[in-house]
């Protein structure tokens, strides 16, 4: 399961709990860390739907981190803020924040108006599905963006299309897929009357490459055609 990330950047504790109450969930992982916690690095090596950040404009390098991270990415950012003027809310928007909200914080605006953004922010990222790595825990990574799967920490060399088999079947585990759906979603194609044969036996390769590693993921639903079926295990992304 992909699981949503946002980055809160607040030095008072008592806000940061807050946000994680509001907003961690089953499909949403809060990462809470002080101004002072190299926050760019941080936003830099993970991937995240949404950033909420205290922002001092009397601070340069408040400024300074906000364009640096709206230059590297498109991740919106909710800017927390004190009473701002007209002139000062122009520059905090100019400086790539994508909206704001002042201080003391109404969490119920805050949850829609950050609901809102990663909304956007997904339904514009037309890769968003395509670029995330699926993670079943440490046992099985699947890695859409450098094509690699690993298992227990070994990587798996599979063809292109086993890869896209894999990883089509992976994002939504349990539901079973015919092989006219999976020709459709890999060859982008309806399936021809000789192509039954060719899924067949591409899903036969790649569950072969998996039982050599000791794992069955795909499933046989007799009559119907195949499911994904993940590691029996606490999965967290």
């Amino acid at each position: 399961m992909i699981k949503k990330r946002i980055l809160i950047v607040e030095d008072d504790l008592s806000i940061c709990r807050l946000m994680e109450e509001q907003f961690q969930n089953d499909r949403t992982d809060v990462f809470c860390v002080p101004a002072s916690a190299g926050v760019l690095d941080i936003f830099m090596t993970q991937e995240y739907c949404l950033v909420i950040m205290d922002v001092q404009l009397s601070e340069a390098d408040s400024l300074k981190m906000l364009n640096a991270m709206r230059a590297a990415k498109h991740t919106p950012i909710l800017a927390l803020t004190s009473s701002l003027k007209p002139e000062n809310r122009a520059a905090l928007l100019q400086a790539g924040a994508n909206a704001y909200l002042e201080k003391p914080v109404n969490m119920n605006v805050c949850v829609a108006q950050a609901e809102a953004l990663m909304k956007l922010y997904c339904e514009s990222n037309h890769d968003y599905q395509k670029c995330c790595p699926l993670k079943f825990g440490a046992e099985l990574i699947i890695n859409p963006l450098y094509r690699q799967v690993f298992i227990d920490g070994e990587p798996i060399e599979l063809t292109r299309t086993e890869f896209d088999l894999l990883f089509c079947l992976a994002q939504h585990p349990g539901q079973v897929w015919s092989r006219s759906q999976l020709y459709s979603y890999v060859w982008e194609d309806d399936l021809g009357a000789g192509d039954d044969n060719t899924v067949r036996a591409h899903i036969g390769n790649l569950r072969k490459k998996l039982a050599d590693a000791g794992k069955n993921y795909i499933e046989n639903s007799r009559g119907v055609g195949y499911r994904f079926v993940p590691p029996v295990l606490n999965m967290k992304n």
